[in-house]
């Protein structure tokens, strides 16, 4: 991590900045607060693309103030006393006349060289990896670091700083393109992309499967969208009041009696495990279902003050421009009893899933939809001829009743990028993998 970014945070003077947003938070259940943010993404484009790395690097302040029902947020690049006074300024619908004295800022500075040789080292170590497998492929690849600082000062709780540092990725080839985030590169990562790209262009000819119901077992990185999706968006509270109040949620049953699944942000990779989440809440370990059924929804500070059924700890910001939002971070599927080779022989003749290509949930409607680059029909209890694209469709609750059973052996994975509302965030899944009686498989 930058030695400089953080210390430019940790030496805010949070008494100071209490103090300031004390004056706009003049009735007695106004939330104010200020959250200020410092990212740097270092990117290495495509080999055709000339010019070497390339380095965005910005900083700001966003300050809000929750009345009742509404919020007001105000945002200025950089951070410093002016930009932290102008964003009070244009929350406050009226500044006293008597005002604190305005807080002192530490001089911001980028002292860190913009270094990531990692980044820079990924391509050859992809080459290497698609060597081993005696295969040469056509594609693009794009590789970024994301490194963010943040932290969260209101009238009420001051965080520490939290980090985040992870790795994404974009491929396209000439028979499709994908991407995913990393914890970490190096070449257990480049053999892990090496053999998602050999997968794919064999597959690439293969014809789709055919329309039906299918018995499909999903690897760690298929079923890590898949909790994304049918767990963590169907339980956000601003997706559970679309259809009512989010608290009738509440010991619904959802799924499947052997799915126990978490959001803990405590407990995700280390580069992006939080101990406060994006409103300076400290993060629970929250069970989402229990035995299949709802525990606790995902709630903000603003749902949680109004009820006191949820709790508060699961609000993230994608950018200090944009309010926070009730998401989930790290999501863990408690493993089950059964072997791998125990769900593909339980499957046998239906289709192994390694990898979701995106998914997708209807909010209003409750259909979901998870699309595949590829697969592999599975024969003796292993994965034999691949197929084509194909999407796994049907009712969320639908979908997680038809899982039939959970293997022991759980892995970390990037479910990808969340996009819902326009807060581009990244997502992070424990999971084994999962067999899924009779869904709907279309190509």
């Amino acid at each position: 991590m930058a030695a400089a970014a953080e210390p430019a945070l940790s030496e805010l003077d949070h008494a100071g900045i209490a103090r300031s947003l004390s004056q706009i938070a003049d009735h007695r259940r106004d939330l104010a607060d200020a959250f200020f943010e410092r990212l740097e993404v270092i990117e290495l484009p495509p080999e055709d693309q000339h010019g070497g790395i390339r380095v965005r690097r910005e900083s700001g302040v966003a300050v809000r103030l929750v009345r009742r029902e509404r919020t007001w947020l105000a945002t200025r690049d950089g951070i410093s006393r002016e930009t932290f006074s102008g964003a009070v300024r244009r929350v406050a619908r009226a500044l006293p006349r008597t005002a604190y004295p305005e807080p002192l800022f530490p001089e911001e500075t980028w002292t860190e060289a913009p270094e990531a040789p990692e980044v820079l080292e990924f391509p050859a170590a992809l080459t290497r990896a698609l060597r081993a497998h005696h295969v040469k492929l056509s594609y693009r690849l794009t590789v970024r670091r994301h490194r963010r600082w943040v932290r969260v000062i209101g009238t009420q709780l001051a965080s520490g700083v939290e980090r985040e540092s992870f790795y994404s990725f974009e491929a396209e080839t000439p028979w499709g393109r994908g991407g995913g985030l990393l914890t970490e590169l190096g070449e257990r990562a480049a053999e892990s992309l090496a053999g998602n790209l050999v997968h794919a262009w064999r597959a690439r000819e293969a014809a789709p499967p055919e329309p039906r119901q299918s018995t499909v077992v999903l690897a760690p990185a298929a079923t890590a969208v898949l909790l994304h999706e049918a767990v963590a968006h169907a339980l956000e509270t601003d997706t559970l009041e679309l259809g009512g109040h989010p608290e009738a949620a509440i010991g619904v049953e959802l799924g499947a009696a052997c799915l126990d699944v978490f959001d803990d942000p405590a407990t995700a990779p280390e580069g992006v495990r939080r101990k406060a989440d994006d409103e300076g809440h400290p993060v629970v370990r929250r069970c989402l279902l229990r035995g299949g059924k709802v525990e606790q929804p995902l709630a903000d500070g603003v749902w949680a003050r109004r009820s006191e059924m949820l709790r508060a700890g699961a609000g993230r910001r994608a950018h200090r421009h944009l309010p926070p939002a009730p998401r989930s971070t790290h999501l863990e599927l408690m493993g089950g009893k059964a072997a791998r080779d125990e769900l593909m022989a339980a499957a046998e003749g239906g289709l192994f899933l390694p990898e979701a290509e995106r998914g997708r949930l209807d909010p209003r409607t409750g259909e979901l939809e998870l699309r595949f680059a590829y697969g592999f029909r599975i024969r003796n209890q292993a994965p034999g001829v691949p197929v084509g694209p194909a999407t796994l469709r049907g009712h969320v609750s639908d979908v997680l009743k038809a899982v039939a059973g959970v293997a022991g052996d759980a892995a970390c994975a990037g479910a990808g990028w969340c996009a819902k509302g326009g807060l581009k965030l990244p997502v992070w899944a424990t999971a084994p993998d999962v067999l899924l009686a009779a869904v709907r498989i279309e190509p």
